[in-house]
């Protein structure tokens, strides 16, 4: 019953009402006279007409009623449908956008696919190209040292060329120096040896002069004198080294060596040398 009521409150309310109607006309419809006054046998229709237009109102209420609950029925079915119907959209617009979520998933995921794949053809390509780069001045660099060692090698090939070019001048300037110096000194050798000869003969010469001869002794001999001189032609020492054949003979030559100093000797001192010890010949005539 109070399912009934929970589910048609209109009714339930339209049949109380109903019930308060029917209970109203009784009350009004009843013959409130004294009996003696009435006549007779009217309340008893009185009575059966009641009841019956209570029985075709309680009729009409339960028709009314199960027309009521009928509408409500069919109101419940079709709600009951428009809401299966709703949960059917529901799902299908549910389906609908999981489908078009996945699918924009889908896509999402092969767009970043694509741009990963992108970025990372880009940072191979970047990759190559630095790499290609770097062999490339790697290469720059190489052939650069080469080209500069080349040129260094050039360079130290033309400067050893050239020092040895010089070396070779040097040498041929320092040969001919040498051949140039070596005739001067032949020449001045030359000169001094003339001068050397011309004052040992003077020597000899002033020598001759100074000896005495030793009483018995020959004037035909030879001997050769050996004298160390200071400068200005002072006698140091005298001593024949090379015998006249006589031992008096060479003591007289050695004598006649002293006695003859200052001997003569080139005024040059760049001479000297020649005459610090100078060997000669002695004969008496």
């Amino acid at each position: 019953m109070w399912k009934v009521v929970r589910e048609n409150p209109r009714a339930v309310i339209y049949a109380v009402l109903m019930h308060l109607v029917l209970l109203a006309l009784l009350v009004i419809g009843l013959d409130w006279t004294p009996s003696a006054t009435k006549p007779a046998g009217k309340p008893i229709q009185a009575e059966l007409v009641d009841h019956k237009q209570l029985k075709a109102l309680e009729d009409r209420k339960l028709a009314e009623q199960r027309k009521a609950e009928e509408v409500k029925k069919q109101k419940t079915e079709a709600e009951r449908k428009r809401k299966a119907e709703q949960v059917a959209k529901q799902k299908a617009e549910a389906e609908r956008k999981r489908k078009a979520e996945q699918v924009t998933k889908q896509k999402a995921e092969a767009e970043r696919k694509r741009k990963a794949e992108q970025v990372t053809k880009q940072k191979a390509e970047a990759e190559r190209k630095r790499k290609a780069e770097q062999v490339a001045k790697q290469k720059a660099e190489a052939e650069r040292k080469r080209k500069a060692e080349q040129v260094a090698k050039q360079k130290a090939e033309a400067e050893r060329k050239r020092k040895a070019e010089a070396a070779r001048q040097r040498e041929a300037e320092q040969a001919l120096q040498a051949e140039i110096a070596a005739e001067q000194q032949r020449e001045q050798q030359a000169r001094d040896q003339g001068i050397v000869a011309e004052y040992v003969s003077y020597i000899q010469d002033k020598v001759r002069r100074n000896w005495i001869r030793p009483p018995g002794s020959s004037e035909d001999f030879t001997c050769r004198v050996r004298v160390a001189l200071i400068p200005g032609g002072d006698v140091a020492k005298a001593h024949v080294v090379q015998s006249c054949g006589d031992a008096v003979l060479d003591r007289s030559v050695e004598s006649a060596v002293f006695k003859a100093a200052p001997l003569p000797v080139p005024p040059d001192s760049g001479m000297f040398h020649y005459f610090r010890e100078l060997d000669f010949v002695f004969r008496p005539d």
